[in-house]
């Protein structure tokens, strides 16, 4: 936390905020043929759909722990507690809404916006670690081997996306990539600390879903 001109900036705040404009950037020198114009408006109703999304996952993560007793913290997204499978189940569904009240099809617009997301994913954990989260069962950094590993995968959704590609191959990779990335590192968080559904932690549920939603992208566009 520290002050600008009288204004208090929260260091995990500020850092999702960077990193939501970075992947922005990014979708925008990425657009091709799609007018910015769209393409803002389109990332408006995905920001807004993400971090609403982010912050009902976190708080129904943590509601029997935390939240239950402490309502007035639920909208204090600011100070830490962002899910990134709410976030982008929240800023699909946002895209989704766009384009069906305005006629257009999706597929194009998530291969543009996911490039960016790896980026702005590493920055969300230099967040993590000024919050003190996301560490192993052994305090390992896994705030440190999710970043790096998300640096690659960023490399190469960029790599692919200047190459013709086939409508949602790039969205499906994006897909993969973090699916199995947050599936494995999953295994090595803190089992106790985390949301289940009959012993198996939602994040690796939605990772795997992930994986195979991704594949059946890729599979579709290499087979057409």
């Amino acid at each position: 936390m520290f002050d600008v001109l009288g204004i208090t900036f929260y260091g995990y705040g500020f850092l999702i905020g960077l990193g939501i404009w970075v992947a922005m950037e990014i979708a925008i020198a990425n657009r091709g043929e799609v007018k910015k114009e769209v393409l803002e408006k389109i990332m408006t109703w995905a920001v807004v759909g993400g971090v609403i999304g982010a912050r009902i996952y976190h708080v129904v993560d943590y509601w029997g722990r935390y939240y239950s007793t402490n309502l007035n913290k639920i909208l204090y997204f600011w100070e830490g507690g962002l899910g990134i499978w709410g976030a982008l189940g929240g800023g699909v569904l946002g895209v989704l809404l766009f384009c069906y009240f305005n006629k257009l099809k999706f597929l194009k617009f998530f291969d543009i916006l996911v490039v960016g997301m790896p980026l702005a994913q590493v920055i969300g954990r230099v967040g993590n670690y000024i919050n003190g989260e996301i560490v192993g069962k052994n305090g390992e950094p896994l705030f440190a081997y999710e970043g790096v590993l998300n640096l690659v995968l960023f490399g190469l959704l960029w790599k692919i996306s200047r190459k013709q590609r086939k409508t949602g191959f790039v969205f499906g990779m994006y897909l993969v990539g973090y699916g199995v990335i947050r599936a494995v590192l999953e295994n090595l968080r803190p089992t106790e600390s985390v949301w289940k559904i009959s012993g198996v932690p939602m994040a690796i549920i939605f990772s795997l879903a992930a994986v195979l939603i991704g594949g059946y992208l890729i599979f579709q566009r290499k087979q057409s």
